[in-house]
């Protein structure tokens, strides 16, 4: 049985997903590298399943001059086996152009282990959806 509460669930969750979103943000290949590089990474056209594919992974997905800002939204969990815990949520991605312009909606599919204590949130899978992309 899962020990921690949907409520704790759903912080702790929220907090990883909005951290990748910062993350995200700025680009910062080495953060993410070290916060997601053991969990399987799907997007429509790459990812990476083993740590030592990681880097590259996000360097491909992040190397460009283009910024941009994600927001996220309807986060929806549920539990799983022991301390296991499924999400998914929307995500809206902006590209400053350099006036914002809606570029991406998606999705945002996780699967995440909480710890023992019930304080730390660990991607175990991300798969990432795109239902609408600009042009």
């Amino acid at each position: 049985m899962n020990a921690t509460t949907s409520a704790d669930a759903r912080h702790l969750i929220a907090n990883l997903l909005f951290t990748y979103a910062e993350i995200a943000d700025r680009k910062d290949i080495a953060t993410v590298t070290q916060l997601f590089g053991d969990a399987v990474v799907t997007f429509p056209s790459d990812g990476y399943d083993r740590r030592q594919d990681a880097e590259g992974f996000w360097t491909r997905l992040w190397g460009n001059d283009t910024v941009h800002r994600h927001d996220i939204s309807n986060l929806v969990i549920e539990p799983l086996e022991g301390r296991r815990w499924q999400a998914r949520a929307h995500y809206s991605r902006w590209v400053f152009q350099p006036d914002p312009v809606l570029h991406t909606l998606g999705e945002y599919e996780l699967t995440v282990d909480i710890d023992t204590e019930g304080t730390v949130a660990q991607l175990a899978a991300l798969t990432v959806k795109r239902t609408w992309t600009l042009g």
